[in-house]
């Protein structure tokens, strides 16, 4: 079975290379230290005595010769350090040991001896310590040697178990999401991880559970959609398929009347397919946009100028309110006259006789960003708070039962909201049932 590494095997294992280090660093670190204040320590003491015997006969070196080091007193000792004193014009003022001082001057470790500042000579030693001293510090050395390796392999040792342990359970949380990401991989959006933290663990959590919401919604969506299609192209379909079934069955010249219908139909379909075309660009950040600095208010005058011969037959009042000055937003015209239109078009569709429409232009400040925001609000029968959240989706429509001929297809708000949104601006609904309906839509000012 081949060995897989998981993220809590690869912690562990970094916390346990961390620990050797640490462990080898020290004891490493701790015996050179110690011999080098050992060094220092025998180097000071020589030259020390030295210094006294240079001070005690009134700053000279006079008998130096004869100064005797502890070490050269020792019974048995088969091995003397050499050490040799050189005046500072030259000189060698003493020596002990074996060989040729020369060649210890030239290979030797050198300390000045220095007195009121002024240094007095030079000591060249092949060793500092005597052998009693040597004996004293290979004793200390190894006994620190056990210690220092003791106490770091202990420590090392809990802070291993510490680390298994703090491994596992930093892991853990980690071990509860795999499977449910697993399910979600392979479809199953209804999973939801409980959070049980706050950190960034059950920030994640968070976030993968709203990344299964928002998945299922799509899904949702998806499937609608594809209802929702299905069941717009039905009905055209089925009326051209009669309609040249009963061409075909009459063998006889077709008269304009018959094909009309059969036209209409077509149109329908073609406006049908270019809605959704243009709706899918948008979804997908890729709708061209030709913007220039455009004139708001001139903008809505030649729609409503387009729309004013079915409001007057239909005795719907459409009340303007611009401000003195021009208000100028950043946008492509074709697009914002079809958002426009169609939220014009709505308003005319659940205004009733006698009935107000009132468009509204202003300059105000929306989500900390100066914005131009036209607002749209008519009398009509409004909206219940319930579908208001769905108000912009495909194909939603806020009467079920209305004709599709009559009512649309349920695509104008969808196509409005996408293409606001494509110039980087917003558009809000607010709706009360019986007192009518006010769209407001914030563009960037230019």
């Amino acid at each position: 079975m081949k060995w897989r590494w998981c993220i809590g095997d690869k912690l562990f294992a970094a916390m346990a290379f961390l620990v050797l280090f640490v462990t080898l660093g020290y004891y490493g670190a701790t015996q050179g230290y110690l011999k080098n204040r050992f060094n220092d320590y025998f180097q000071q003491k020589t030259t020390q005595r030295f210094e006294a015997y240079y001070k005690e006969h009134g700053d000279s070196w006079e008998g130096v010769e004869s100064l005797t080091l502890p070490d050269e007193s020792e019974p048995g000792n088969s091995d003397p350090r050499n050490i040799a004193l050189v005046a500072p014009v030259g000189g060698v003022l003493f020596y002990t040991g074996t060989g040729d001082p020369d060649a210890l001057i030239r290979q030797g470790k050198p300390s000045a001896i220095e007195v009121d500042g002024k240094t007095v000579g030079t000591l060249y030693a092949d060793r500092w310590e005597s052998d009693e001293d040597g004996r004293l510090k290979d004793h200390i050395l190894d006994s620190m040697r056990t210690s220092s390796f003791r106490v770091p392999v202990v420590t090392g040792l809990v802070a291993l178990l510490l680390g298994f342990w703090l491994t596992r359970l930093l892991t853990r949380p980690l071990n509860r999401l795999v499977p449910a990401i697993q399910n979600i991989a392979e479809g199953d959006l209804h999973t939801r991880i409980p959070v049980t933290t706050s950190d960034e663990v059950g920030k994640v959590t968070e976030a993968l559970n709203r990344m299964a919401q928002q998945l299922q919604r799509a899904e949702q969506v998806r499937k609608h959609l594809t209802a929702d299609v299905a069941h717009e192209l039905r009905t055209p379909l089925s009326t051209i398929q009669c309609r040249l079934e009963m061409i075909q069955e009459g063998g006889r010249d077709v008269p304009p009347e018959t094909l009309l219908p059969i036209h209409d139909e077509v149109i329908r379909l073609t406006k049908l397919v270019d809605d959704l075309h243009q709706l899918s660009l948008a979804e997908a950040g890729q709708l061209r946009l030709d913007r220039s600095p455009t004139d708001i208010a001139a903008l809505l005058d030649r729609i409503v100028d387009m729309l004013r011969p079915e409001a007057d037959e239909r005795r719907i009042g459409i009340v303007r309110s611009y401000p003195a000055r021009p208000l100028t937003a950043l946008v492509d015209p074709n697009r914002m006259t079809q958002v426009f239109y169609n939220l014009l078009i709505n308003a005319m569709r659940y205004t009733p006789s006698e009935g107000t429409i009132s468009i509204r232009i202003e300059d105000g400040f929306y989500h900390e960003m100066r914005h131009v925001t036209v607002t749209i609000a008519d009398t009509g029968v409004g909206i219940a708070a319930e579908q208001l959240p769905f108000l912009f989706d495909r194909f939603y429509r806020v009467e079920q039962s209305r004709s599709r001929h009559s009512g649309g297809m349920g695509l104008g708000l969808a196509i409005a909201k996408e293409f606001v949104e494509a110039h980087g601006g917003y558009i809000t609904v607010k709706s009360e049932v019986g007192s009518g309906s006010e769209f407001a839509v914030h563009l960037p000012f230019a």
